[in-house]
């Protein structure tokens, strides 16, 4: 089965599919997300003893002959991951104007697609110490399933303070609650984005 089938198929049976992939193959085990943080700590701090101008010198033309068409995925990848960061700058500020009776004006950043997801995944790269190349579609859902939760708290913090069981604290709980997720997308969707820049 080629890559860009298996991102559809994941997407649409969730990470369960890729849990039980993973499991009954054997060949890697299955990551968390307390893993991946792990990873993504100790793989910066190590990255700067690795000869740096070097190694860029030796793989940017590579990278950038191997991206060629890909640069409107990569873009949108950019995007939402610099909405995450300018939305998570000031988390206290965020969770509050979400919580906040006029929140109508506030958007969340868009979603990547798992269309994009499956056109990028011909281009994945491993990122040292946090992912391999074949792990790109799978971390992929991963991202799915947190941009998802982020996306539907948003919307229930915008819902919080209406009806009869609504108020404030309805309203902040889900703020806060799409803060986490946003924050768990954010680190993910920077784990993508340089398996593929």
């Amino acid at each position: 089965m080629k890559k860009s089938h298996a991102i559809v198929l994941l997407c649409s049976c969730g990470a369960s599919s890729a849990l039980a992939y993973q499991s009954a193959s054997n060949k890697r085990p299955a990551f968390s997300r307390r893993q991946l943080l792990q990873r993504t700590a100790s793989a910066t701090s190590a990255s700067t003893v690795l000869f740096p101008a070097l190694m860029t010198q030796l793989i940017a033309p590579q990278t950038a002959l191997a991206r060629g068409g890909f640069d409107e995925e990569i873009a949108s990848l950019r995007i939402t991951s610099d909405g995450y960061h300018l939305a998570l700058k000031d988390r206290d500020s965020f969770v509050a104007s979400l919580a906040a009776e006029d929140s109508a004006s506030l958007t969340l950043a868009p979603q990547v697609s798992a269309v994009t997801f499956q056109k990028l995944s011909k281009i994945a790269h491993a990122v040292d110490g946090k992912i391999e190349a074949d792990d790109f579609p799978y971390l992929a859902v991963e991202y799915a399933e947190l941009a998802g939760a982020a996306r539907d708290y948003f919307k229930l913090a915008k819902l919080g303070r209406v009806g009869e069981n609504g108020g404030p604290e309805v309203a902040l709980g889900y703020a806060r609650d799409c803060a986490e997720k946003m924050e768990e997308a954010s680190v993910v969707l920077d784990t993508l984005r340089e398996a593929v820049e």
